[in-house]
């Protein structure tokens, strides 16, 4: 008899243990996607990756010289660098260049903490401030970045087509919260032409963008698909 007691405090136990566990993970699985300010210092990772290869930068407007892949992508973070990390394990970082916020990068992580996808940013608008009037069309977007004397362009590069293919669409999701100026609210009427807009038209096909193979920089081609689902809110600047 005491041995079958035994047993029943044993399985109430192991139910009570289960039990905390499943509301833990549901707990965590109802907070909302949020970046989060990132401190550390990648370099090491991206001179890793990036090896010697060397890159146009635009610097200066007067100067098209060239420059590591690793101080290019290195110069985008020096200021309010961001971090979101999915559920998947995959993290987005992002920032700019001190003083100068038309120069960022953005890094992909996969799962293993390894970068799997950088990009340099250059001369991509957004909407920002106060006084913030999101595009609504490709026009509105031509006729700012004409205004603006802005050249937008797009640097993409990976050491494996295939994570080309994986990531990209996370790529796209963080244009989506760029142009439309992070700390997004789509369900407010003033941005729902907006984020309609934004979020259906296919920006790489608008903003000339490369991507490359490295160490060797062979140029590969963009990859079709749409952008990953991921909130817009969870872009913070």
């Amino acid at each position: 008899m005491k041995g079958r007691f035994k047993m029943i405090r044993i399985r109430q136990a192991l139910y009570v243990m289960v039990l905390a566990v499943l509301v833990q993970s549901s707990a965590v699985a109802a907070q909302p996607l949020k970046s989060t300010a990132a401190t550390p210092d990648d370099t090491k990772f991206i001179e890793e990756f990036t090896g010697n290869a060397q890159t146009l930068y635009y610097a200066d407007p007067q100067i098209k010289q060239k420059a590591l892949v690793s101080d290019r992508i290195s110069d985008g973070f020096q200021a309010a660098k961001r971090r979101l990390t999915l559920p998947n394990g995959t993290s987005i970082y992002w920032g700019f260049r001190y003083k100068e916020a038309t120069t960022r990068s953005v890094a992909i992580y996969g799962p293993d903490g390894r970068p799997r996808l950088l990009a340099a940013v250059d001369g991509v608008p957004g909407c920002s401030g106060w006084h913030c009037e999101p595009f609504t069309s490709i026009e509105a977007y031509e006729a700012y970045t004409s205004r603006t004397f802005l050249h937008p362009g797009i640097t993409l590069y990976v050491r494996d087509k295939r994570d080309l293919e994986t990531y990209l669409p996370y790529f796209k999701r963080w244009l989506h919260a760029k142009l439309l100026g992070f700390n997004v609210d789509c369900k407010d009427p003033k941005m729902a032409d907006a984020c309609r807009f934004v979020t259906q038209t296919e920006w790489l096909e608008i903003i000339p963008t490369r991507a490359y193979l490295l160490p060797s920089m062979r140029l590969i081609e963009l990859p079709k698909g749409k952008a990953a689902d991921i909130p817009l809110e969870a872009f913070t600047q």
